[in-house]
């Protein structure tokens, strides 16, 4: 079972290049299809700490790849983010609770996203703030609306491996 995040995360990795195909289509209006946060929901519900980290990190670093950001910040953002999680079980018992999750780890990682873009800019654009609500708009209807079927995914890739569901402490 120490392999479950990486077979998880290649059961993850059509969700990521789905939404970097949708950014690519979408390029004209710049706004990013971020769904990395919402893949971390379901993992950190059934695996152990140190697999739920991994997978964060890999999730982190496979988003990064392609954007223009300072390296490390989305998968430092994400890995605190499974951290968090994992060490929380309880708040993710539902499926209302997960939704919640969902939207709150994606916004805070496309937030963290956002700056760390906006940092390493060439030149400041003038209308930042409108971008960055409609952006953090997107990333909270995508994480909340793409988190059944990717948990879905998941769930059902944790199964076929024989992930049992994780003890409630960590």
């Amino acid at each position: 079972m120490g392999w479950a995040w990486l077979i998880l995360l290649l059961a993850t990795y059509p969700w990521l290049l789905g939404a970097d195909l949708a950014t690519d289509a979408m390029a004209s209006s710049s706004l990013v299809f971020f769904v990395s946060g919402t893949c971390l929901i379901a993992p950190c519900r059934r695996l152990r700490r140190w697999q739920a980290i991994l997978l964060a990190a890999s999730l982190g670093f496979l988003f990064e790849a392609r954007r223009p950001i300072p390296d490390g910040a989305l998968a430092l953002t994400l890995v605190a983010a499974s951290i968090f999680l994992s060490s929380n079980r309880p708040l993710l018992r539902n499926t209302p609770s997960m939704l919640r999750a969902a939207a709150v780890v994606n916004l805070g990682a496309c937030l963290v996203w956002f700056i760390s873009a906006a940092y390493v800019a060439p030149a400041p654009a003038l209308d930042l703030g409108w971008h960055l609500a409609l952006q953090l708009l997107l990333a909270g209807l995508v994480g909340t609306a793409g988190l059944i079927p990717i948990a879905l995914t998941q769930n059902a890739a944790m199964d076929r491996l024989g992930v049992p569901p994780a003890a409630e402490s960590p």
